[in-house]
């Protein structure tokens, strides 16, 4: 049996949030419109603060130009003559995530209504997320609720940090070399400044890590989606601006990240645009009263967009405004909202604004024999995602997440979206792929980590990975990268939180996880 850390849960909860608050302080969102490696220069930051923490706890650091973070830390015991085992995590955080001083604690929580500081609009609670069931009478850790504060990667990352103070404070702990890596730009699928670090750990004899970067408590994956990124075109058509008030409509989704988005009521700007042209339209109030002028999705968060909208009278803006109370409202608990306010600027009405969004309600409501949205798709169902529209000098641009599981699922989608916008431009480009082939070629990283949860007294759980981990290029290298789950809910959303006990009981997982691995038998 693995040997068991001498401090107690709660002392090693209050070590993990200490750590937890360390990283969460540190802006690290990454940029994909940025040609820097790495894109933003937060991610350095993040990295060198790392290394002077590892390097404390008495690791070999090495960094290199990209932020690549690599510290190691030497066997011992019955493990020192182990293969060494590698632990990653991600050092960028999604866009739309802000740096927080301290996190916000709800102990022993009963499972009604969670309060966020500064978004007294949200219902979290069991009834409305019934996945939280599980986290009932634990103390949550939680954000103010305006905006995501980095959980993924940033959890796992603080679960490392306190799996290496435990060695450190328990020598008679014994486990195998470990080579602890934080990586840049995971979120944004950049690639280049990993190539060479998979290299690295192939020569040093590396062929067995996990990325410690999953959601569910105590999961295990060894499968992750097919992702590809398509872009549709429309030519921009502009008119002439009626003489009718113009209105700037501020049009908030439910952020959610797509791998949850069906438990926790995804619902993009895209849609719920889509739906409301389809409303004024059979209210018969397009065009003849109302014009959707322009639509931009936001900047940073992808599921929010402002329009805007020429309106001919107040009647035709009573009506708007009933048909945005129908379509937004349902989602206000979740984190929907809208705001209709008199417009600074006149812009001239694009029509390619009602070819994007008659094509994403035409898109929707197709029936390929798959499901579309990521909110209507679970488990190991892929989805097919209109999320964002930008301009571009192409023209209006509709950028489509396409995910599955099989690649002939993938292909079967990229086929369905170029058919569906038969007479538009279309391109798909290739993100990430699946590992599970890879890895069925190694079950003893699951193996390892079932065993692992069994000697702490978890119930662990081999579920798919609804995304990707950006391990392409060392499972190239014959590396093999399982992932394992870190405890927390609404990933890349203001909502998510996470618990000092699930961060205690992780840390107990790990602890236990590298002794095993490094066991002679």
């Amino acid at each position: 049996m693995p040997v068991k850390p001498q401090q107690s849960s709660d002392e090693i909860a209050a070590r993990a949030r200490r750590h937890l608050e360390q990283v969460v302080a540190l802006d690290s969102a990454s940029d994909e419109g940025s040609t820097t490696i790495p894109s933003t220069p937060g991610q350095a930051r993040l990295s060198e603060h790392l290394a002077g923490f590892f390097a404390e706890l008495g690791a070999s650091v090495e960094r290199d130009a990209h932020a690549n973070l690599i510290a190691t830390f030497a066997g011992r015991g019955v493990g020192s003559s182990a293969a060494p085992l590698a632990l990653l995590f991600h050092l960028d955080t999604a866009r739309g995530t802000s740096a927080i001083e301290r996190l916000e604690l709800a102990p022993t929580w009963d499972g009604r209504t969670i309060r966020y500081s500064a978004n007294e609009k949200l219902e979290v609670n069991v009834e409305n997320y019934p996945s939280l069931s599980s986290f009932v009478g634990q103390a949550l850790l939680h954000g103010p609720g305006d905006a995501p504060f980095g959980l993924d990667d940033k959890l796992g990352m603080a679960h490392v940090m306190t799996l290496a103070w435990l060695l450190r404070e328990n020598p008679a702990i014994p486990h195998p070399p470990l080579i602890v890596i934080g990586r840049p730009d995971e979120e944004i699928a950049r690639m280049q400044a990993v190539k060479g670090l998979a290299a690295l750990l192939a020569e040093r004899g590396v062929r067995s890590g996990y990325t410690i970067d999953g959601i569910e408590p105590y999961e295990i994956n060894v499968a992750n989606f097919n992702g590809s990124r398509g872009a549709v075109w429309f030519p921009c058509r502009p008119g002439d601006a009626p003489d009718w008030p113009a209105y700037t409509l501020s049009l908030g989704g439910v952020n959610t990240h797509g791998a949850t988005a069906k438990a926790e009521g995804h619902r993009p700007a895209t849609r719920l645009g889509a739906e409301l042209l389809g409303r004024l339209r059979a209210l018969r109030l397009v065009p003849e009263s109302i014009v959707l002028a322009s639509f931009r999705s936001d900047s940073l968060r992808d599921c929010d967009a402002e329009l805007t909208v020429y309106v001919r009278d107040e009647g035709a803006r009573i009506a708007l405004a009933s048909a945005l109370d129908e379509i937004v409202v349902p989602h206000v608990p979740r984190g929907a909202s809208y705001r209709l306010e008199p417009a600074a600027l006149r812009p001239a009405p694009d029509a390619a604004v009602h070819d994007l969004l008659d094509f994403v309600a035409r898109f929707l409501a197709s029936s390929p024999g798959f499901p579309l949205a990521a909110e209507d798709s679970a488990g190991w169902e892929g989805y097919s995602q209109p999320y964002r529209a930008l301009s571009d000098e192409r023209g209006l641009r509709l950028d489509v997440r396409l995910r599955d599981f099989e690649d002939t699922g993938l292909a079967k989608r990229c086929e369905h979206l170029r058919r569906e916008a038969a007479g538009s431009p279309v391109e798909i480009e290739v993100q990430y792929i699946n590992m599970g082939p890879k890895l069925a070629e190694r079950p003893e990283l699951a193996e390892w980590a079932k065993r692992a949860g069994e000697a702490v007294g978890v119930e662990t759980r081999v579920l798919p990975i609804r995304g990707g981990t950006g391990v392409d290029p060392f499972l190239e290298r014959d590396v093999a990268l399982a992932n394992l789950g870190t405890g927390y809910f609404a990933p890349e959303s203001e909502k998510e939180l996470t618990t000092l006990e699930l961060m205690a009981g992780h840390a107990a997982w790990l602890c236990a996880l590298v002794q095993i691995v490094g066991s002679p038998d």
